[in-house]
């Protein structure tokens, strides 16, 4: 697992401006900056990167950015947690680090927090039998159905 890069952006609803990315490494190395360039850069090197709905929101704004460090093997954490936590009410990252619910996203925090859960959901998947595992990889693409959506990997 070394070789992936978990990744978050801030995204300015009304605009789409990119206000701050930050991503990890399995080395603990960290990025936080507003550079798609320096992004890349950082990239560099890992086969997978992985973040917290980053198929339908993040990847519109990072994707020439993960694909130019030669990255094309996306993994959703929020894809998977329904079907590795069904008995969870809902599926978003926790935000105990937020002192006010109106303050911005700390978008390296929530790229650790998108790494421990999908470490968590590859200890469930895991444990779970054959057959089940392979439901659930049927269950999720593995090739991109159109040109905007990034391939996933399970």
């Amino acid at each position: 697992m070394d070789q992936i890069a978990f990744i978050d952006a801030e995204i300015e609803q009304k605009t789409g401006r990119i206000l701050d990315i930050g991503a990890v490494r399995e080395d603990g190395s960290g990025f936080r900056k507003n550079s798609l360039a320096e992004l890349s850069a950082f990239l560099k090197g890992a086969h997978y990167v992985c973040g917290h709905n980053i198929i339908k929101h993040d990847f519109k704004y990072l994707g020439r950015a993960i694909k130019e460090a030669g990255i094309n093997q996306v993994i959703d954490t929020l894809t998977l947690s329904p079907l590795l936590f069904p008995a969870k009410p809902y599926h978003a990252l926790l935000k105990d680090d937020k002192l006010r619910t109106d303050d911005i996203n700390n978008p390296l925090s929530d790229s650790i927090k998108a790494r421990d859960l999908f470490h968590d959901e590859v200890a469930v998947f895991e444990e779970l039998a054959p057959v089940q595992k392979g439901i659930y990889c049927g269950l999720l693409p593995t090739r991109a159905r159109d040109s905007n959506r990034p391939p996933l990997q399970t």
